[in-house]
């Protein structure tokens, strides 16, 4: 069991899978369906209903887009602790689809764990990539102004070795 929090309210959630079939309990709600992956994108079949959603994991968090709506979701206590010790991403990629506000690295910077790196717009909110640990931007894939889909690559790192 796992606990979300809807519009401020803690909602507890069962699920389990087997095979293509999800069951699902959502407080006093109840879902029966089928899931399809194809990279990024996922298809959810509510008995007669199709959903397609965009699922992209980001360090501690997971973005899921559906229906024009963007949900950041974060496993309890995972805000607090950051991303899993020693698993960094070299890759950062846009969470979500998006306009380039800002790119605030150039190559060859040197960057520190949590430096701002990229700044997207999506549906009036702000988002910022940020770097996974201390290294070196490798390569700036995007410029100001640009669109972004997600999982597109915005920049790339090298991280420093460990002490």
């Amino acid at each position: 069991m796992i606990t979300v929090v809807v519009g401020g309210e803690t909602v507890p959630v069962e699920i389990t899978r087997s095979g293509a079939r999800i069951r699902g309990k959502a407080g006093d709600a109840s879902v029966d369906a089928t899931l399809a992956r194809s990279g990024d994108s996922w298809r959810l079949t509510l008995g007669d209903d199709v959903v397609t959603l965009t699922v992209i994991r980001e360090r501690d968090a997971v973005w899921v887009a559906v229906d024009g709506e963007v949900y950041r979701c974060v496993a309890a206590g995972a805000a607090s602790h950051g991303p899993a010790a020693g698993v960094h991403s070299p890759h950062v990629v846009a969470p979500m689809p998006g306009k380039v506000l800002e790119v605030r690295v150039q190559e060859g910077q040197a960057v520190a764990a949590g430096d701002p790196l990229v700044v997207l717009e999506a549906m009036k909110m702000e988002q910022v990539a940020t770097a996974d640990a201390a290294g070196r931007v490798v390569m700036v894939h995007v410029v100001a102004g640009a669109m972004v889909e997600p999982g597109q690559a915005l920049v790339d790192l090298e991280f420093d070795a460990a002490p």
